[in-house]
């Protein structure tokens, strides 16, 4: 968030500046509680004027916490340029997980869903309606389920949900659950300590998290997770006896018949109910994208070569790209066109590669300009190619699906396609978001300060009381920075400190991720993408430096030495 030159700033800040109680005694006639105190609310007073310059909101601070916000009346405040040293970041912006230097690149892949299509809002409620039929006509669920609504502003994507206890939830990178964010249906588990008890803690356990967990990785699972959710509450609000389970299993076969119809379907035709209803109606459900042909017609013209690699049918793919490109020779942007790879498993398999336009049993040998294959494997890919290692860079939205297999086992560098980026980026670009982010962090420096002092020999009466009371506050604004994205859920890509399970993924196996491929229309394709230093939590000063304010100074102090 804070791209400083921490090390050039480390030699500048001193003990003392960051700890000024220790460093300035405190008067005689006034204890520490007392000190602590004025300073808390010399701080709290310097933040709510700042925040009304900006003309935003920290509701933690001015104690309105009855009305936890949403991002539809959170963000009034302008986007004022800095706010604590808290700057704004474009959306438009790449961002680099790994050194990745582009100019050894040679070979640029991408996925089809999610990568170049864009799909509406429409797509989602398509999807919750056309599971609750399934469900009802095919598996004899009651008729009653039809009635269900779908509500976008619920799920979220990569929550995990326990198919024992019915569970929704969020989890961080460790596997450490976020507790205010567990549901059982459509209403929160009020009551921690029954979550608590279920895992001995609120850690969940790799085997546990294997066997009796899914997460829902992709944008097409959130309806599902919604719908999910919206039957767990039906049978709990009619008494219906149910295992979680069960729902679960259902549920997870209906969005297989959803994706794919019969087999038959999902080798040589459209595909699932879902497909065919995009197809029927391609501009209520796809999103034009203006930039996409001049970016890949960009790429080639610099001499990369291109391909495509998707699970969905040719037919499917051809309807959306010929719209997506206004072009019906679409082909001719790649170099190679793979559909029905039935990734993950492409990377594993070693199933043939077939000819996809018509009917042939011959083997395939090579791959012709103009044609399309399905099925085949990453070996045989890379042998027929030559394409291999660093020199691919291919991009997906699904981490599991199109980001892991082809890291581990080829090398290929990745870039991961993650349209919440928008959203989330324009909420944290508010003063609003930023001043109350500044807010907590302040705290948390104020409650570090405090604890500092006990045992200490001097007074210290109510100090205890004292650092629960700004634990309080912290809460509150912990809960009101969650509340900006999603009130069940929260932000996709942080818990209340470590990043979430979904956001660790992206981490650990994409080098690059943006909301957009067009992202990189406008980077030179020698360009040389580097991470920001990661620093431990010994080596960086970046909340204390917020703290005192100093940043500015210490950053003009720094270029003039």
């Amino acid at each position: 968030m804070l791209r400083l030159q921490s090390h050039r700033l480390t030699s500048l800040v001193t003990l003392s500046t960051l700890r000024p109680f220790h460093s300035t005694p405190c008067h005689r006639h006034a204890t520490i509680v007392d000190s602590l105190r004025s300073n808390f609310n010399a701080k709290k007073q310097e933040h709510i004027q700042l925040a009304k310059r900006d003309r935003a909101t920290i509701l933690s601070v001015t104690g309105n916490c009855d009305g936890l916000t949403t991002r539809k009346n959170y963000g009034q405040g302008g986007p004022s340029a800095d706010v604590y040293g808290l700057g704004i970041t474009s959306p438009n912006e790449v961002f680099i997980n790994n050194e990745l230097n582009l100019r050894h690149v040679n070979v640029y892949g991408f996925d089809y869903d999610y990568t170049l299509a864009n799909y509406t809002d429409n797509l989602s409620r398509a999807i919750y309606d056309i599971l609750k039929d399934i469900l009802v006509d095919m598996m004899r669920y009651p008729k009653h389920i039809k009635d269900l609504q779908f509500d976008p502003t619920f799920a979220i994507r990569g929550l995990h949900f326990d198919v024992n206890k019915g569970w929704l939830m969020k989890i961080d990178n460790y596997a450490n659950i976020q507790l205010n964010t567990v549901h059982l249906g459509r209403m929160p588990v009020n009551d921690p300590e029954e979550v608590i008890q279920h895992f001995g803690g609120t850690h969940i356990s790799p085997d546990y998290l294997a066997n009796n967990m899914f997460q829902l990785s992709d944008l097409f699972s959130v309806p599902q997770a919604c719908l999910l959710s919206d039957i767990l509450q039906y049978f709990k609000e009619h008494n219906i006896s149910f295992h979680p389970r069960y729902l679960s299993d259902d549920v997870g076969q209906a969005a297989r018949i959803l994706h794919t119809g019969s087999h038959m379907d999902g080798a040589f035709g459209v595909g699932g109910r879902l497909h065919m209803a995009v197809i029927d109606d391609i501009a209520q459900y796809l999103e034009k994208s203006p930039k996409l042909v001049g970016f890949i017609e960009r790429l080639r013209k610099h001499g990369k070569k291109t391909f495509l690699l998707t699970n969905s049918s040719l037919p499917f793919i051809d309807q959306g790209m010929k719209y997506l490109t206004s072009n019906p020779d679409w082909r001719d942007l790649f170099d190679a066109v793979i559909v029905s790879a039935r990734k993950p498993e492409f990377y594993r398999s070693r199933r043939p590669f077939r000819r996809a336009r018509e009917p042939t049993w011959d083997s395939v040998d090579m791959f012709e300009p103009g044609e399309v294959y399905q099925g085949g494997n990453l070996t045989d890919f890379t042998r027929l190619t030559g394409w291999s290692g660093q020199n691919v860079l291919y991009f997906g939205d699904h981490v599991f699906s199109d980001l892991i297999d082809p890291t581990v086992e080829q090398g290929w560098r990745t870039g991961a396609i993650i349209h919440e980026l928008d959203a989330e980026i324009q909420t944290r670009n508010t003063a609003s978001y930023r001043h109350t982010l500044a807010w907590l962090i302040r705290i948390e420096n104020l409650i570090n300060e405090a604890q500092t002092y006990y045992g200490h020999e001097e007074e210290t009466d109510g100090l205890y009381s004292l650092i629960n009371e700004w634990r309080e506050q912290r809460r509150q604004a912990r809960h009101e920075l969650r509340n900006v994205f999603n009130s069940a859920f929260g932000s996709v890509f942080r818990t209340y400190h470590n990043p979430t399970y979904f956001a660790g993924k992206i981490r650990q196996f994409a080098d690059i991720y943006m909301s957009s491929v067009t992202n990189l229309d406008h980077i030179p394709m020698d360009y040389v993408f580097y991470p920001d230093r990661t620093y431990l939590p010994h080596e960086r000063l970046v909340e204390s430096l917020i703290d005192t304010g100093r940043i500015k100074e210490l950053l003009r102090s720094s270029r003039h030495k």
